[in-house]
Protein backbone atom coordinates (compact mmCIF):
# COMPACT_ATOMS: atom_id res chain seq x y z
CA UNK A 1 0.00 0.00 0.00
CA UNK A 2 1.31 3.44 -0.94
CA UNK A 3 0.73 6.34 1.46
CA UNK A 4 1.05 9.71 -0.27
CA UNK A 5 0.98 12.81 1.95
CA UNK A 6 0.30 16.22 0.39
CA UNK A 7 0.87 19.59 2.04
CA UNK A 8 0.94 23.21 0.97
CA UNK A 9 4.49 24.47 0.38
CA UNK A 10 3.76 27.96 1.78
CA UNK A 11 1.35 27.22 4.65
CA UNK A 12 1.27 24.82 7.56
CA UNK A 13 -2.46 24.23 7.68
CA UNK A 14 -2.76 20.48 7.47
CA UNK A 15 -2.14 17.61 5.13
CA UNK A 16 -4.12 15.36 2.83
CA UNK A 17 -3.25 11.67 2.85
CA UNK A 18 -4.10 9.25 0.05
CA UNK A 19 -3.76 5.47 0.21
CA UNK A 20 -3.11 3.76 -3.11
CA UNK A 21 -3.08 -0.05 -3.30
CA UNK A 22 0.00 -1.59 -4.93
CA UNK A 23 -2.15 -3.39 -7.51
CA UNK A 24 -3.44 -0.01 -8.68
CA UNK A 25 -0.02 1.67 -8.88
CA UNK A 26 3.03 -0.57 -9.08
CA UNK A 27 5.61 2.24 -9.02
CA UNK A 28 6.13 5.40 -6.99
CA UNK A 29 5.57 7.56 -10.08
CA UNK A 30 2.23 5.87 -10.73
CA UNK A 31 1.20 6.15 -7.06
CA UNK A 32 1.98 9.87 -7.04
CA UNK A 33 -0.06 10.31 -10.21
CA UNK A 34 -3.08 8.45 -8.75
CA UNK A 35 -2.91 10.44 -5.50
CA UNK A 36 -2.64 13.79 -7.31
CA UNK A 37 -5.59 12.88 -9.58
CA UNK A 38 -7.70 11.94 -6.54
CA UNK A 39 -6.68 15.16 -4.84
CA UNK A 40 -7.62 17.25 -7.89
CA UNK A 41 -11.06 15.59 -7.93
CA UNK A 42 -11.62 16.31 -4.24
CA UNK A 43 -10.26 19.86 -4.40
CA UNK A 44 -13.40 21.01 -6.19
CA UNK A 45 -15.51 20.32 -3.07
CA UNK A 46 -13.04 21.71 -0.52
CA UNK A 47 -13.46 25.09 1.18
CA UNK A 48 -10.55 26.63 -0.72
CA UNK A 49 -10.19 24.76 -4.04
CA UNK A 50 -7.37 27.01 -5.32
CA UNK A 51 -5.40 26.47 -2.11
CA UNK A 52 -5.97 22.70 -2.24
CA UNK A 53 -4.73 22.52 -5.84
CA UNK A 54 -1.44 24.16 -4.80
CA UNK A 55 -0.62 21.31 -2.41
CA UNK A 56 2.38 19.19 -3.36
CA UNK A 57 3.64 15.72 -2.47
CA UNK A 58 5.45 15.96 0.84
CA UNK A 59 6.15 12.33 1.61
CA UNK A 60 5.77 8.94 -0.04
CA UNK A 61 5.75 5.72 1.97
CA UNK A 62 5.25 2.16 0.81
CA UNK A 63 4.16 -0.58 3.17
CA UNK A 64 5.07 -3.89 1.54
CA UNK A 65 3.19 -7.13 2.09
CA UNK A 66 6.60 -8.76 2.70
CA UNK A 67 9.36 -6.53 4.11
CA UNK A 68 12.80 -7.88 3.27
CA UNK A 69 16.18 -6.25 2.69
CA UNK A 70 17.48 -9.31 0.83
CA UNK A 71 14.49 -9.39 -1.50
CA UNK A 72 14.76 -5.65 -2.09
CA UNK A 73 18.41 -6.12 -3.09
CA UNK A 74 17.41 -8.98 -5.41
CA UNK A 75 14.74 -6.74 -6.97
CA UNK A 76 17.32 -4.01 -7.62
CA UNK A 77 19.70 -6.54 -9.22
CA UNK A 78 16.90 -7.73 -11.51
CA UNK A 79 16.00 -4.14 -12.44
CA UNK A 80 19.65 -3.37 -13.19
CA UNK A 81 19.82 -6.40 -15.50
CA UNK A 82 16.61 -5.56 -17.41
CA UNK A 83 14.59 -8.48 -16.02
CA UNK A 84 12.02 -6.11 -14.48
CA UNK A 85 10.59 -2.98 -16.10
CA UNK A 86 8.25 -0.23 -14.92
CA UNK A 87 5.35 -2.51 -15.90
CA UNK A 88 6.72 -5.50 -13.98
CA UNK A 89 8.49 -8.63 -15.14
CA UNK A 90 9.87 -8.41 -18.68
CA UNK A 91 8.05 -11.14 -20.55
CA UNK A 92 8.27 -10.14 -24.16
CA UNK A 93 11.47 -9.75 -26.20
CA UNK A 94 10.68 -6.03 -26.52
CA UNK A 95 10.59 -5.63 -22.73
CA UNK A 96 13.80 -7.63 -22.29
CA UNK A 97 15.70 -5.38 -24.68
CA UNK A 98 17.01 -8.57 -26.33
CA UNK A 99 18.99 -9.69 -23.29
CA UNK A 100 19.77 -13.40 -23.39
CA UNK A 101 18.96 -15.00 -20.07
CA UNK A 102 21.61 -17.66 -20.21
CA UNK A 103 23.75 -19.03 -17.42
CA UNK A 104 26.23 -16.15 -17.70
CA UNK A 105 23.39 -13.61 -17.30
CA UNK A 106 22.08 -15.51 -14.26
CA UNK A 107 25.54 -15.48 -12.69
CA UNK A 108 25.80 -11.72 -13.25
CA UNK A 109 22.42 -11.14 -11.59
CA UNK A 110 23.38 -13.45 -8.71
CA UNK A 111 26.69 -11.61 -8.19
CA UNK A 112 24.95 -8.22 -8.32
CA UNK A 113 22.38 -9.42 -5.77
CA UNK A 114 25.10 -10.46 -3.31
CA UNK A 115 27.07 -7.27 -3.93
CA UNK A 116 23.98 -5.12 -3.30
CA UNK A 117 23.08 -7.05 -0.14
CA UNK A 118 26.52 -6.26 1.26
CA UNK A 119 26.25 -2.57 0.31
CA UNK A 120 22.84 -1.73 1.79
CA UNK A 121 23.16 1.53 3.67
CA UNK A 122 19.58 1.84 4.94
CA UNK A 123 16.16 0.23 4.67
CA UNK A 124 12.59 1.19 5.54
CA UNK A 125 9.09 1.94 4.25
CA UNK A 126 9.95 5.49 3.15
CA UNK A 127 12.94 7.79 2.83
CA UNK A 128 12.10 8.92 6.37
CA UNK A 129 12.38 5.27 7.48
CA UNK A 130 15.64 4.79 5.60
CA UNK A 131 17.13 7.88 7.26
CA UNK A 132 15.91 6.67 10.67
CA UNK A 133 17.58 3.30 10.05
CA UNK A 134 20.98 4.96 9.64
CA UNK A 135 20.67 7.30 12.64
CA UNK A 136 23.73 7.04 14.83
CA UNK A 137 25.90 5.51 12.10
CA UNK A 138 28.50 7.01 9.77
CA UNK A 139 25.83 7.18 7.06
CA UNK A 140 23.54 9.44 9.12
CA UNK A 141 22.63 12.75 7.51
CA UNK A 142 21.93 16.11 9.08
CA UNK A 143 18.39 16.75 7.85
CA UNK A 144 18.18 20.35 9.13
CA UNK A 145 19.13 21.89 5.75
CA UNK A 146 16.15 20.04 4.22
CA UNK A 147 13.54 21.53 6.56
CA UNK A 148 11.10 24.09 5.26
CA UNK A 149 9.94 27.08 7.31
CA UNK A 150 7.42 24.89 9.12
CA UNK A 151 9.89 22.21 10.21
CA UNK A 152 8.78 19.66 7.60
CA UNK A 153 11.52 17.77 5.77
CA UNK A 154 11.52 18.00 1.97
CA UNK A 155 12.07 14.28 1.28
CA UNK A 156 12.29 14.71 -2.49
CA UNK A 157 15.25 17.06 -1.94
CA UNK A 158 16.94 14.47 0.30
CA UNK A 159 16.51 11.82 -2.40
CA UNK A 160 17.77 14.21 -5.11
CA UNK A 161 20.96 14.90 -3.14
CA UNK A 162 21.51 11.17 -2.56
CA UNK A 163 21.19 10.52 -6.29
CA UNK A 164 23.24 13.58 -7.29
CA UNK A 165 26.58 11.94 -6.52
CA UNK A 166 25.50 8.82 -8.47
CA UNK A 167 27.44 6.65 -6.02
CA UNK A 168 24.38 5.68 -4.00
CA UNK A 169 20.74 5.27 -4.94
CA UNK A 170 17.37 4.80 -3.25
CA UNK A 171 14.82 2.42 -4.76
CA UNK A 172 11.19 1.82 -3.87
CA UNK A 173 10.80 -1.94 -4.31
CA UNK A 174 7.85 -4.27 -3.58
CA UNK A 175 9.80 -5.33 -0.46
CA UNK A 176 10.59 -1.88 0.99
CA UNK A 177 12.69 1.19 0.30
CA UNK A 178 16.40 0.41 0.07
CA UNK A 179 19.44 2.71 -0.05
CA UNK A 180 22.44 1.04 -1.70
CA UNK A 181 26.05 2.15 -2.18
CA UNK A 182 26.86 1.52 -5.84
CA UNK A 183 30.47 2.66 -5.59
Amino acid sequence: MWRITLWHPDRDDGTCVYLVPHWQARTEVAARSVALARHADRAAVMNEPAHALQMTVGEVAFTPAVRSQARAAAWVALVQHDAITERGWARSPLDRQHVERDEEWQQEVHAAHHRYRERIIGFGDSIRGVMASVAGTDAAWDLEPYRDGFGRIRWDDVRADIHKAALTHIWHTPFGVVWIDLG
